[in-house]
């Protein structure tokens, strides 16, 4: 089902990709590394492009010259991590729906950004997807940082946001929140890079599979 037949009036969708991460893990800020010649901010850019109303950058981080167009938003000032800048973009555009990418995404296709539009409906507050390795995603193995989160998701996050120890983890708990399982093809999309190792394993990936990674 389409997201216009589910919703006869959704509400715009625009795209947030989060750079404001301190990459301790990595080493080097993530959003700058390349990946076939290309930052892996820039890959998470085009690949929303497409499917939003417009980009803007989450966070303090550099990014790349070719991107420096873009709007940024500051991190809310009460939280440090992910859930600040989501604060953030609801606080600049509270009407809009948010389609929120982590820069150190470098796999996401459109396909997987329209699937995940796909999956709106009515009464769907955010769309967490479900993917295996419940240890590489958290207790809950749920991905908060390639999702979407509708207008009426902001109480909820403000909620967490002033829990003790705010976890995305948490909003699985609501029956709003909506956690699919993304079709098998598709799932590389969600793989992220935390470490010097990852990036080299997915470099040597990526010239094996002739950069169709």
């Amino acid at each position: 089902m389409s997201a216009r037949s589910a919703n006869p009036s959704p509400a715009p969708v625009w795209g947030g990709v989060l750079v404001g991460g301190e990459s301790r893990r990595m080493g080097k800020a993530k959003q700058l590394l390349e990946l076939g010649g290309r930052t892996l901010v820039e890959r998470v850019v085009a690949a929303l492009e497409p499917a939003v109303e417009g980009i803007v950058l989450l966070g303090a981080g550099a990014v790349p010259p070719g991107l420096a167009h873009l709007p940024r938003l500051a991190d809310d000032g009460r939280l440090r991590g992910p859930l600040a800048g989501l604060l953030a973009a609801f606080a600049h555009r509270p009407g809009a729906a948010w389609l929120v990418a982590a820069c150190d995404l470098p796999l996401i296709r459109p396909a997987a950004v329209a699937w995940l539009a796909a999956q709106r409906t009515r009464g769907i507050a955010a769309i967490l997807p479900r993917l295996p390795h419940p240890p590489q995603m958290g207790p809950g193995g749920i991905e908060p940082l390639f999702a979407l989160y509708e207008p009426e998701a902001r109480p909820l996050l403000e909620r967490l946001a002033a829990s003790p120890k705010p976890s995305f983890q948490h909003l699985v708990e609501d029956p709003r929140v909506a956690t699919p399982a993304p079709p098998v093809g598709l799932r590389p999309a969600w793989r992220n890079l935390n470490t010097p190792d990852e990036l080299e394993s997915l470099r040597r990936e990526w010239a094996a599979d002739g950069g169709r990674g």
